[in-house]
């Protein structure tokens, strides 16, 4: 799914109206029936109890008009509350001829702080005061009145995006809306996917409203979002009746040091729930009892030294390569690293320790196979790339990077970010703050270097790769507690994962 910017989110929704010949109310009275059947599947929502409308005098507060009207009919006692920075839109204005006639839905206008009300305790708050169109931080009785709501307890849900807040980046000292719950409609926004805008947006949820496909099509956009269609559209996964083992490809995993050989195990059997027909574990003197025990699936390189990875491997029979998890940074390491980066003539994943290594040495990126994998968490990427000062400058510098290195890096985290060569940026809908737990990271590497070898290329083994781990971690927390998950459960998940996206 296309990530639009504020332009074209306009222009969609001018030409779905051409295309479906539908007047401006028709797609907002659709809208308003799509946005009330998602609140009424939130944890919030009570019939019986009161809720605050807080509608602006644009097309977002014509969307809040419409739900007042439709939870007066249904009976709930709504406090409407008009929020009139300029004069409404012709819409809005259509929308408020119907409510002096519901006799639930008690109309109220904001001209001061005066008129603020105080908001009762059990009663939740919908937010509809402005739309994604604005370009400047709230200021005057709208940027009290944002504060007022964000100071009562109550829960929030925004509709659209929350007050206050720019679609496509952050306005600078803007004051926000605190939104428990944002419905979004037709599109994502790409300031949802920034960490420091978290406690802006909440929990979101994407509202379809049938916008015109044809005029997505003509959207031109460098950002995505990964959902299960986007996948189908890219990947089909299917095993040929005579297929055998080396059908799958031969991984190699350079993993595991002395007091962690629990990321090369890790790793080891996310590779191969995902796939791998044949999987070496290149593992130092120490590790081979253990991982002999532990995954019996695989075979064993052991190394010259006994404590962590040091021998110059011979790596041209291997289909695909992933290295990192578990491997220390001690005498040694960083040579054998960099034989593999020179001799490599295909891409590399590469986690944790290579990348810290990589860090220390920041002229080998340039040794890297071109479209070679890095999956750093954001820590990593700081100490590779440097420190940033906002999201919107991370998002662009991860972009750029890719493009200047030929690079696809996997910066982890919620909604996981794949940056391509090309210098498109692709966001994950699946996973859960559950998989903030050690080892995620080396099922993830086990996962993509899988794909890898099984010949799906790196752009698609990386999309796949994080979507089928965040997708294995939400059917691991299903029914149980994303407090006590552990990456095993990841691993344990995953054949469901692959089931529920591709039926095998």
């Amino acid at each position: 799914m296309k990530v639009l910017n504020q332009e074209q989110i306009r222009w969609v929704d001018q030409q779905t109206l051409l295309y479906q010949n539908l007047s401006p109310m028709e797609l907002m009275y659709g809208a308003v029936h799509q946005l009330y059947k998602h609140i009424k599947m939130l944890p919030v929502f009570d019939p019986l109890k009161p809720v605050y409308i807080f509608a602006g005098s644009g097309n977002n507060g014509g969307d809040g008009i419409g739900l007042a009207r439709l939870m007066g009919e249904e009976g709930m006692a709504v406090r409407l509350y008009h929020c009139d920075s300029k004069t409404p839109s012709q819409e809005n204005q259509n929308m408020r001829k119907h409510i002096p006639y519901r006799k639930h839905v008690s109309v109220h206008h904001i001209r001061s702080e005066e008129d603020f009300p105080e908001i009762e305790p059990s009663a939740f708050i919908i937010d509809a005061i402005f739309g994604h169109g604005i370009n400047r931080p709230a200021d005057g009785i709208w940027l009290h009145l944002i504060r007022h709501i964000n100071a009562a307890p109550n829960k929030v849900v925004s509709i659209d995006i929350p007050t206050g807040l720019n679609p496509d980046r952050e306005l600078e000292n803007a004051t926000m809306i605190h939104a428990d719950y944002t419905l979004t409609v037709g599109h994502p926004k790409l300031t949802f996917f920034f960490p420091a805008l978290e406690h802006v947006v909440g929990k979101w949820k994407l509202v379809d409203i049938q916008l015109a496909q044809k005029a997505i099509d003509q959207c031109e956009t460098n950002n995505y979002y990964i959902e299960k269609k986007l996948i189908l559209s890219m990947i089909q996964i299917r095993r040929a009746r005579f297929s055998h083992k080396g059908t799958f490809g031969h991984t190699l995993l350079i993993n595991g040091s002395y007091g962690k050989m629990g990321a090369a195990i890790l790793a080891a059997r996310a590779c191969l729930r995902s796939g791998a027909g044949l999987l070496t574990c290149h593992v130092p003197q120490i590790g081979y009892p253990i991982m002999q025990n532990a995954v019996p699936e695989s075979m064993l390189s052991i190394d010259d030294n006994e404590l962590y990875f040091t021998s110059r491997l011979d790596i041209e029979k291997y289909s695909a390569i992933g290295i990192g998890s578990g491997l220390d940074k001690k005498e040694g390491v960083a040579d054998a690293l960099f034989h593999i980066l020179k001799t490599a003539r295909i891409p590399l994943v590469l986690d944790a320790d290579a990348l810290n290594i990589l860090a220390e040495h920041p002229d080998w990126l340039d040794e890297l196979p071109r479209d070679s994998i890095l999956t750093p968490h954001p820590g990593e990427f700081k100490r590779l790339f440097g420190a940033w000062d906002h999201d919107l400058e991370k998002l662009e510098r991860q972009r750029k990077l890719s493009k200047d290195h030929g690079i696809f890096i996997v910066l982890k985290g919620a909604n996981t970010s794949v940056s391509t060569p090309d210098g498109d940026i692709y966001f994950n809908s699946t996973g859960n703050p559950g998989m903030a737990t050690a080892g995620s990271g080396d099922t993830l590497t086990g996962i993509i270097t899988a794909l890898l070898s099984q010949g799906l290329g790196p752009k698609r083994a990386a999309i796949l790769g994080v979507y089928i781990h965040g997708m294995a971690g939400d059917l691991a927390v299903s029914g149980s507690s994303e407090v006590s998950m552990i990456s095993s459960d990841i691993i344990d998940h995953l054949g469901a994962a692959f089931y529920q996206t591709f039926g095998v």
